[in-house]
């Protein structure tokens, strides 16, 4: 549907780390007419891109693990596989803060990017979406742990062969939907990728 919305007031409640805004709104039904107004409280984000390093030649991937509150307040795992990802917290491109937070969270250099997808995180209660990326790297110096200590990151990264992926997804080891996205998505094109960076 591509109905008629109107945005009749919008109020920041909170301005920090994380913006909060509430917004009074009406839209068009699905049976015609309006509904609302109504009031929304939207956390609002800048576009965040994840990056997804494999390595063709060695047939090998790479994840960071790192500790998540929220992850532990959920109930969930407190320290989560992940893809590397972050926020531009400077005028830069999509790939360049992909290759930047590469390089930050995990010392490896990632090339010849391609758009895996892009997708709102949680469209109920936030603005923020997140761009997949695919890049190539060399695997053979690619371990450790990483961060940066004024953002108080500690990041272990870790090379896994692209057959283990069914694995992973199967035993719901992947924690989180940004991950498993790219794990998905590199089992249905990793030999594309194979044929196109050979």
């Amino acid at each position: 549907m591509d109905g008629k919305i109107e945005v009749l007031g919008q109020e920041w409640l909170s301005q920090g780390f994380m913006k909060l805004a509430k917004y009074t709104v009406r839209h068009e039904r699905f049976e015609g007419g309006m509904i609302g107004p109504f009031t929304r409280e939207i956390v609002m984000r800048t576009v965040a891109v994840g990056v997804l390093p494999y390595d063709p030649i060695a047939d090998k991937f790479l994840l960071i693990e790192q500790f998540r509150l929220a992850a532990h307040l959920a109930g969930m795992p407190a320290w989560q596989r992940e893809v590397i990802a972050g926020i531009a917290d400077k005028d830069e491109s999509h790939e360049d803060l992909a290759r930047r937070e590469a390089i930050e969270e995990a010392n490896c250099k990632v090339t010849d990017l391609v758009e895996m997808t892009r997708f709102l995180l949680s469209p109920g209660m936030s603005n923020e979406v997140l761009i997949l990326y695919c890049g190539r790297m060399d695997s053979s110096q690619t371990t450790g742990v990483h961060g940066l200590d004024n953002e108080h990151e500690d990041i272990r990264s870790t090379l896994y062969d692209a057959k283990e992926i069914p694995a992973l997804l199967e035993h719901g080891t992947t924690g989180n939907g940004p991950l498993m996205m790219a794990l998905y998505w590199m089992q249905a094109n990793r030999e594309r990728l194979r044929k196109l960076w050979r």
